[in-house]
């Protein structure tokens, strides 16, 4: 070997080990450096017409598991679901309170009961009657504030998926830079483990939020897709399009994310994307996105469901007593049954006008099984002849009843061998003539009517089957004036448009109901754009039906006592009517009372709603079960979280083991390196001398 090749390999050797050792150096200054992945030299041969000339630095190399860290952001995407999940559901429970504070709706419904229960002591007592109301009110105040609570949830997780689309778009632009980074360094051969890390980096970011997965393409560069293979980045960028809703109700209609073509030169996203929200499997957004679009409205049902069962319970309680003395007329809901219609009643009830004793002045029997009583125009002329001219109308669908021919006080009782009933309520619940609570819709939609029943709708209806996502898989337009005139052509025209999706029918009672087909749990119909009207009530046919994603949520909202009844507690119907008494009705009789005092214990048929399945239980254990499935969910989504942060970590582990820095190793290096670029320096240093020998013996 020439002495000229020993300078060259004592060269080439110091410059390399220096390279080494700034590497070695540099991953001892990382040691901490969240996503830094362990750098490692890979010497090479110089070599001039086949005789070595020295060494040097091949390649820089990013030491990484491929595998590991693909699994790693999946584990990732899984924990932040659960973790966002996580997060509501512990505000949620916040708000629930504990089941057994009197501050929860198991406690509101206990202090109700305890009231009733005081009230049937001395019905007499002012003071009872008034508190008894109060905790109705207070009850409402409750119902009333968790809806609303339960409408801020969601907008706050509106408003974390608004801010992760943000991160999201910054994310998959920074990753297009710096694949061109890549590029360019690759070609020039440049070393590129730091843009490497940097891009890991923002892959990470993307992956605390949305599934996605990797694939390589030319000089080093990558192209990112979700997990269910929508495309974020190839050659083109792509950027999420979204805008948070402004005001959230169980009405809103939030917009999908969209995903657009990003274009680089003039900094603007195409008009047109590809939904994204239905195709995300894990990651923060698609947490906040089964809270808001699932998980929070099923609350809001529930609870919605809750606050109509013990509206219908106390109202039926009220509408089968009289408070004393009797009102002087009594005004119904907005029921949409005009006079003509069939009345729809069996049974029988009795219609009542006092005088100013209490005494009963006249009355009159219905039979609605007579044949000749068939429409409520009959009931209205039969009462009317019987009591005076003037004592029932139906205005609008409004039943009204009031006290005619010198009477002052008017009442409706149930016959007690064969009590009126239409959907399930007596004739004077069904109309809701005494009704003790009030709400911003109507708590039962039990119409009553039967398939041959003629509709009576004018108008249209636009109805769309959406999935919680925002998925529209078919809509349907009921043009009333167009199909047949009877329940039953409704029924057909719904399910000419929305089967298989789901199925419409009439229960026994007349409710609508919808049965989801498989796949479809937690799509509903929502309503679209609404013309319709009953007979000219101004009864919509989504009224009537509660057809619509705000049914039965708002049954909870302004949620209160009468008003009437508030501001005269004596209003309060605890009284039954004696037909052989003089007088017929006495303020001592607590009859009302206990008939409230024995709701505690009474059950009730509640339907499968928000996910919780339906039972025939007492109100108090319904809301006992909302509460409790709240929890459950609540430790599921936290359980889960465990697991997937448990599966992250020890992924993270792996992947640390393979590119993580060892400090021990480096050190261990840091040796062998500096040993290795001392026995280079001794190369030139021995062939200098060598040099000085040889210019010695000239």
């Amino acid at each position: 070997m020439s002495l000229n090749a020993i300078l060259n390999a004592g060269v080439t050797g110091m410059l390399s080990h220096q390279a080494a050792l700034n590497v070695t150096a540099n991953n001892v200054a990382n040691v901490q450096t969240e996503g830094y992945a362990r750098k490692v030299v890979d010497y090479g041969a110089i070599v001039v017409d086949g005789i070595g000339a020295g060494v040097e630095i091949s390649e820089v190399r990013r030491v990484t598991d491929e595998f590991i860290a693909k699994e790693l952001r999946l584990a990732t995407a899984g924990s932040e679901q659960y973790k966002a999940m996580s997060e509501i559901h512990s505000q949620l429970q916040s708000l629930l309170g504990d089941p057994a504070d009197n501050k929860s709706l198991t406690g509101k419904l206990d202090s109700m009961n305890a009231a009733f229960a005081a009230l049937s002591v001395d019905p007499t007592m002012s003071i009872a009657r008034s508190a008894a109301l109060s905790q109705i009110e207070d009850f409402g105040i409750e119902a009333n504030r968790l809806l609303t609570q339960v409408q801020e949830l969601r907008k706050e997780a509106d408003s974390h998926i608004a801010e992760e689309v943000e991160v999201v778009n910054q994310a998959i632009l920074r990753i297009y830079d710096l694949n061109l980074e890549i590029k360019s360094a690759t070609l020039s051969g440049q070393p590129v483990g730091e843009l490497l890390d940097q891009r890991d980096k923002a892959l990470t970011d993307i992956s605390k939020i949305m599934d996605i997965k990797t694939y390589p393409m030319n000089d080093g560069a990558i192209a990112v897709v979700t997990e269910a293979g929508q495309q974020l980045l190839d050659f083109q960028p792509r950027q999420l399009v979204y805008s948070p809703a402004a005001i959230v109700t169980a009405e809103t209609q939030f917009e999908q994310i969209s995903l657009n073509v990003y274009d680089v030169t003039t900094k603007t996203v195409a008009a047109t994307g590809q939904p994204l929200d239905p195709e995300l499997q894990s990651g923060s957004m698609r947490g906040w996105l089964d809270m808001r679009n699932i998980e929070l409205p099923n609350m809001a049902a529930q609870i919605g469901a809750l606050a109509s069962g013990v509206a219908e319970q106390f109202n039926a309680v009220h509408n089968d007593n009289i408070s004393v003395p009797p009102p002087a007329s009594l005004t119904g809901r907005s029921s949409g049954v005009v006079a003509g219609d069939a009345h729809g009643f069996t049974g029988q009830a009795t219609f009542y006008s006092f005088d100013a004793n209490n005494n009963i002045q006249s009355s009159y029997t219905v039979d609605f099984d007579n044949p000749g009583t068939s429409t409520m125009a009959d009931v209205l002329t039969e009462v009317n002849g019987a009591l005076g001219a003037g004592t029932l109308s139906l205005t609008n669908g409004v039943l009204t009843m009031a006290a005619q021919g010198g009477a002052t006080g008017v009442g409706i009782a149930q016959d007690a061998a064969s009590p009126s009933a239409r959907g399930g309520r007596g004739f004077s619940h069904f109309f809701g003539m005494n009704n003790l609570i009030a709400a911003k819709i109507d708590t039962s939609f039990d119409t009553g009517l039967s398939a041959t029943d003629a509709h009576g709708f004018t108008g249209v209806s636009e109805l769309v089957f959406r999935g919680p996502d925002g998925q529209e898989p078919i809509s349907v337009t009921v043009d009333f004036g167009a199909i047949g005139g009877t329940m039953g052509d409704v029924v057909t025209a719904l399910n000419a448009g929305l089967s298989p999706y789901t199925t419409a029918s009439l229960d026994a009672n007349g409710a609508l109901k919808f049965s989801n087909g498989s796949g479809f749990d937690n799509y509903s119909i929502n309503v679209v754009t609404d013309s319709t009207d009953r007979a000219g009530t101004g009864t919509s046919f989504p009224e009537m039906f509660g057809v619509g994603v705000r049914y039965p949520s708002d049954a909870g909202l302004d949620y209160s006592v009468m008003s009437n009844i508030g501001e005269n507690p004596e209003l309060l119907a605890l009284a039954k009517i004696d037909p052989t008494g003089t007088p017929a009705i006495t303020l001592a009789d607590n009859r009302g009372a206990l008939a409230f005092q024995d709701l505690a214990t009474t059950a009730m048929s509640f339907d499968t709603v928000g996910g919780l399945v339906g039972s025939t239980v007492t109100v108090a254990d319904f809301a006992a079960q909302i509460l409790a499935k709240a929890g459950l969910d609540a430790a599921r989504a936290d359980s889960l979280q465990s697991d997937r942060t448990a599966l992250s970590g020890a992924l993270n582990s792996r992947m640390q083991e393979v590119s993580g820095v060892n400090m021990d190793e480096e050190l261990a290096n840091l040796i062998v390196y500096q040993n290795a670029y001392n026995a280079s320096a001794r190369l030139i240093t021995t062939a200098r001398e060598m040099y000085d020998v040889l210019l010695t013996m000239v």
